[in-house]
Parts: structure tokens; sequence; C-alpha cells
């Protein structure tokens, strides 16, 4: 019997290609209507994002604006889209930006679908794209592979129902779960600038939670502004937007940067609601994880028993999703799951970030694995404090409250930084020239901050931390 598909939120589809390609035919065509005409009221084109319905269900489609827009969101821990359409014009096959383009497509590690246009025009060979493909290691359906591939004519509207379908199977083998949930909202700024009467704009596409009107906005723990209004592709003005929503919003204090990671709370990481044990103080001496599992009974259990052995920087059940990763990014995280897994997509993308996931299915094996990271983090964190010096202190002065003491090195040397006793060496000289350090057998005056009191025959210890 299959598996029933929890696949409740919409996909996200970006479409990439050559220039001139078909790439704003194709968008065109799918929401019938026109950009370039002006016909949609230019909003379309402001926010760079719409979403339109195709058998009952929503499919959104953001309009990043070039390479350089799409390099930036994958730089910045941001997963624009859950599916690529990479387009490619049958009468010239592939071209230098659709190698870019499947390069951009393998860095976010999503499914695409190639979709062959201008199938419409006499004499064109749609065979010889899938041979050019091949020779760039994509294998299309029929040719060695499984990428799917479909022939389609913008102008005409041909095929366009038929990888419309492709799209929406893709998301369904995707395992799109909502978390409208989670808690901070999340979301991705895919297009800002400033307006000339309204300020500073920006288009969000929510990734996570929902935003309502008269949230606060925040970029990390920067307060960054309040939703005055939000607005979507047609202009139609928004109480709320759910996840996958692309809309436009007026009351960001300064323009921010493709690319940003944008919460309706301040944080430093993307938390969910369910934040049994999360740490707010990262520790170096113990593991920092993110912690996922299959129900909220187990997820407590867990989290309450492990809250001081790690740094809990997020816990959440359900599916390890794109802001797991990108968490685990921004932290240094490790991610354990109890009972949990990864879509194919999710999996591809903790490969290409180098996170680390380990799922267990016995309670017993995750604390046994937790002491393990214990152990090993423990090793990793101690210091090892060295003795770099010994002095014998010889006379103390006081000059307006400054206490210097003149020491004779008796073995090693003193450097400015050592340690003394908790404090630091902030001040070495040698006769009346300040020194960076002094040598056994030599005499100085050193200054301690804080000072400690020593006497005149006191021995001075110096160490420092060996790197």
């Amino acid at each position: 019997m299959a598996e029933k598909t929890i696949a409740t939120r919409p996909p996200v589809v970006t479409i990439l290609g050559h220039v001139d390609h078909g790439k704003t035919s194709l968008l065109d065509r799918i929401r019938h209507a026109s950009v370039a005409s002006g016909e949609v009221g230019g909003i379309t084109q402001a926010i760079g994002a719409y979403q339109i319905e195709h058998q009952g269900k929503i499919i959104t489609f953001i309009d990043t604006p070039g390479h350089a827009a799409f390099s930036a969101m994958r730089r910045r821990g941001g997963q624009a889209a859950d599916v690529a359409i990479l387009i490619i014009a049958a009468d010239d096959s592939v071209m230098p930006q659709t190698k870019e383009s499947i390069e951009h497509i393998k860095s976010a590690g999503i499914p695409f679908v190639v979709a062959v246009n201008k199938t419409d025009l006499a004499g064109v060979n749609p065979e010889r794209v899938k041979t050019d493909l091949a020779n760039e290691g994509v294998f299309v359906e029929g040719y060695g592979g499984n990428i799917p591939i479909v022939n389609i004519s913008a102008k005409t509207g041909e095929g366009v129902d038929d990888l419309l379908e492709i799209i929406l199977l893709l998301a369904e083998l995707e395992e799109l779960k909502d978390n409208s949930d989670d808690c901070p909202a999340t979301a991705l700024v895919i297009e800002s600038s400033m307006h000339p009467q309204k300020g500073p704009l920006a288009t969000l596409l929510v990734k996570s939670g929902v935003f309502d009107k008269n949230d606060p906005l925040y970029n990390g723990k920067i307060d960054f502004g309040k939703i005055r209004s939000m607005l979507d592709y047609s202009g139609k003005f928004l109480s709320k937007a759910t996840p996958s929503t692309p809309f436009q919003v007026i009351g960001f204090a300064k323009v921010p940067n493709v690319g940003d990671i944008i919460t309706s709370k301040p944080c430093i990481n993307q938390k969910t609601n369910n934040t049994f044990g999360v740490s707010d103080v990262i520790s170096e001496e113990i593991p920092t994880i993110i912690l996922k599992a299959d129900v909220q009974g187990s997820l407590e259990a867990i989290s309450e028993t492990i809250k001081d052995k790690a740094n809990i920087v997020s816990s959440s059940v359900g599916l390890v999703t794109d802001s797991d990763i990108e968490t685990a990014i921004a932290t240094k995280a490790e991610i354990l799951g109890f009972n949990s897994k990864m879509s194919a997509s999710v999996a591809r993308l903790a490969e290409i970030e180098h996170i680390k996931f380990t799922n267990f299915k016995i309670i017993y094996q995750l604390f046994d694995y937790l002491k393990e990271l214990q152990t090993t983090k423990s090793a990793q964190a101690a210091p090892k404090i060295i003795t770099t010096g010994e002095a014998s202190v010889l006379k103390v002065f006081n000059f307006g409250g400054t206490i210097v003491y003149g020491c004779s090195i008796t073995s090693g040397k003193f450097k400015i930084g050592d340690t003394v006793d908790n404090s630091k060496i902030t001040s070495l000289k040698i006769g009346k020239e300040d020194v960076l350090e002094a040598k056994k057998d030599q005499e100085c005056g050193l200054v301690l901050t804080p000072n400690i009191e020593f006497k005149t025959g006191d021995i001075m210890t110096a160490t420092t931390i060996e790197n």
C-alpha cells in the first residue's frame, strides 16, 4: 500500500535558464496574463512572485531576478524554492547560462523538471536538448536518467498543463509539510527596493509560521520594523500570510538584503514553538544539537533528560526541514532524531552543507550517542594551561595608584598577555623601554590588571593557554 502523502503546503517553484529562452513568457502563460504589457498593474513585477491554482492545488512561482540573487539566497542560508524548472529553447539547446542554471539547481539540492520551449517552431529538434544535457551530466527520462522532461510552447500554451502536473508530482514526492504552527514566523527576502513615497519595500516568502498585520520584523536580533500593510501579487490587502505565500511588506525601517531571513520575534536561530529545554546560552563545553522527534511526548521526555547535557538550539516534532538545516548551519549544530526522517531534497541540502543527521529508534541509544559527543566536546574544549616562566619580586612601586612590580625572571619568560593568578600582564618594561617579553636573568617592571597584591620576595608564576 502506498504511503499517505503529508504534503500540505504549496510548492514554491522558480524558473531558471538562458536569456531569451522563454522564462518570462512561460511565467506569463502560466498565470494567463502579460507582465510586459502592464496588464497586471505592475504589482506582480514589483513583488516578483505570484500564486496559481491547478487541479485544485496552489502553486507559488517566484521570479528570482537573475542568478546573482539566487546565489545570494543560498549563501545566506535561504532555500528559495522547493522545485525548479530548467527552461531550454529547442532552437538554441544548452547555452552558457543554461550550464550556470544547472549548477545553481544542483547547489540548491532541489528536484527539477526540464521544459523544452519553442517546440512550435518549424524545424526544431527537441531530441538535441537531451543529448546536450547528457554532455553536462544531466540525464532525463528516456535518456538514461530520471529527470522529468516535457516539450512546451510558452507562446501557444502547448504542454504547459503537463508541466504543472509534473511540478505537483515532484512536490508530492518532497512531502512538503505545513509548518504554520512554527514560532517565530520566518520568511526569506526575495525582492527589496526603496520607494520614493512608501519607503523601504520588500517581498517576503513565508518559510514557516504565519505573519499577521502589525507583527514586528526582526533580522536576527535587530529590530527591523513592523508590518504596516501586506499585499499579495494581485495588489489585494492581506491580514495574514501562511507558508509558501509571497507578499509585499510596507513597514521596514530600512531596505533589507535579498536573501535575508526575517522573523516575527528576535532570534539568532529560527526556533519552533516546541522549545522544551531549548538553550538560550550556548556553552562551548557541551554539544550543540537540534532535536527532532515523532511525537510531542517523546520530544518533551528527551529534552528534559538531556537539557543540561547539550545546547538544544531548536526542538520540534515531524520531518527534518530545510529550516532545521539553516539553523544547523548558523549554529554549527548536529541534528539528532528520534523516529524522525527527512525528505530527499532536505537530505541533499544537508549533504551539501555538511550537516550531520543521526536518527534513533531506541531512546537509550540516543542518550549513549550524546554521551560520546560530550566526551569528544569536553576533550576539545578543555584548555591546556602551560607555565611560561617564574619571577622573584624585588621591589613594589606605587606611581599614582598604578602598582608596578620590579622583578627578576628566574626561569622561562614573561610576556604581555600572560596570566599571573588570573590577572593579565598588561605592561612590561626593561629599564625605560616597553617590551613584549622579558627572559630569564633579565630584570623588568610589570603591571598586572587587575592588580594582585605581591610583596618583596614573593614568587610570580606566568601561564598561558596553549593553542
